[in-house]
């Protein structure tokens, strides 16, 4: 007999997980420090993604355990499906529910384990396409979408979609992804929308002392307005697009500079290096700062003046709340996950995608008018505080997965 708590035990499953820096890892883990403080039960199951990480670790309270195999940066998350598989088997008396935050490959082992322990499993897509196979047929990498193995890809998809049908609950972050299960079948009734969220504490604007201040710390230009990137740098953002147009900018205007906070590292769609070939080759160096990963994005966002995001393809992105909630105005492309959180012309700009003509007319109305960029920004702040606090992200699904651990029979409350 398991002992009796108001929340059911949860065992989260991803690919990736903290100290790996993404908007999903992020993410993640700020939801599971909420359900701690509200006195859930929860551990983390993940990949042991280098060998350095540690095989199991306590953080403030959060246990994570990673599995192999490490290394293998293309094809180890599916590596990972057979000892994930067994790993939830060994620790059934753990957890009640397996939550699942990247169905792509985590989904199969997870609906398997849930259906032969009689256990609730909830899967989540963390980008388009995860379900409809979209992550293949679409693929930034042209390699990817051109593959000879699509027959067998299809046969694999639409076997291990039969299971993951079975799952008790999905978790859509965006409506697009909602659309993305609809269309697939899933019941209405199985299909929830919940957004990303985040700490909107940490996150805040900067007055002007504070970002002088910033701005010293990380070693940026005092005299100029800053546009900052955050993210992956990885094909698929929009990066390489975005220097072609910040290279018109910068040869017109001698005022602005332009930081790219992240890396693409040993990610398989990095593009890092051919960016910073790009800004060596065009001589951007004086106008284009690449910070790298950090770790304190918060401080980093407080010393820029506006935000782009130029993504080609997002589901809901983390590192777009961070930049709203620090009160930026926020210029994006046009697509559906940031339509979730743009409405455009009243809490940022909404620029079509690979436009590059429009991107820089608007990013020179932005230097023209910052005052009313700025209003953008302070409305940008109010949304996210109403509907993207990670507090209310995780009562909601804790409250779903009560209800369906209780719908699953596992637990009498």
């Amino acid at each position: 007999m398991r002992p009796e708590s108001k929340y059911p035990r949860i065992c989260l499953l991803t690919n990736s997980f903290h100290p790996v820096i993404g908007g999903g890892e992020t993410h993640a883990l700020l939801l599971c420090r909420e359900w701690l403080k509200r006195g859930a039960s929860v551990f983390v199951m993940t990949r042991r993604i280098t060998s350095d990480l540690k095989r199991e670790e306590n953080t403030d309270g959060l246990t994570i355990r990673r599995l192999s195999p490490s290394g293998f940066r293309q094809f180890g998350k599916y590596l990972m499906i057979i000892p994930t598989y067994l790993e939830l088997l060994q620790r059934r008396n753990e957890y009640d529910v397996i939550y699942v935050c990247g169905l792509r490959t985590a989904g199969l082992p997870a609906t398997m384990a849930a259906l032969r322990l009689g256990k609730t499993c909830i899967l989540r897509s963390e980008s388009r396409g995860e379900f409809s196979g979209d992550f293949i047929w679409n693929s930034p990498d042209p390699a990817i979408r051109k593959t000879s193995l699509k027959p067998l890809i299809r046969v694999y998809l639409k076997w291990r979609n039969k299971i993951l049908m079975k799952a008790a609950g999905f978790i859509s972050i965006s409506r697009d992804i909602q659309n993305e299960f609809n269309n697939a079948g899933i019941p209405t009734s199985k299909n929830n929308l919940i957004y990303n969220g985040i700490d909107t504490g940490s996150f805040e604007p900067a007055e002007n002392d504070l970002r002088k201040k910033r701005r010293k710390e990380f070693n940026l230009p005092l005299d100029k307005k800053l546009f900052a990137y955050s993210g992956k740098l990885n094909k698929g953002k929009g990066l390489e697009m975005l220097l072609r147009v910040w290279k018109k900018l910068a040869g017109e205007r001698k005022d602005c500079h332009l930081v790219l906070i992240g890396g693409g590292g040993e990610q398989f769609l990095s593009c890092e290096q051919e960016l910073r070939d790009f800004a060596s080759r065009e001589e951007l160096q004086e106008s284009v700062t690449f910070a790298g990963f950090q770790t304190e994005m918060n401080k980093y966002l407080q010393a820029v003046d506006f935000f782009v995001f130029p993504s080609e393809s997002e589901a809901l992105s983390i590192a777009l709340l961070e930049a709203q909630s620090c009160g930026l105005p926020c210029l994006v492309s046009d697509i559906t996950g940031n339509r979730d959180i743009i409405e455009n012309n009243v809490n940022g700009r909404l620029i079509p995608v690979k436009d590059e003509p429009a991107w820089l007319e608007i990013m020179k109305n932005a230097l023209n008018s910052p005052d009313s960029y700025n209003v953008l920004g302070q409305k940008a702040r109010a949304n996210v505080i109403q509907r993207f606090s990670i507090a209310t992200v995780a009562d909601k699904h804790l409250a779903l997965f009560r209800s369906l651990d209780s719908a699953t029979g596992n637990r009498t409350t």
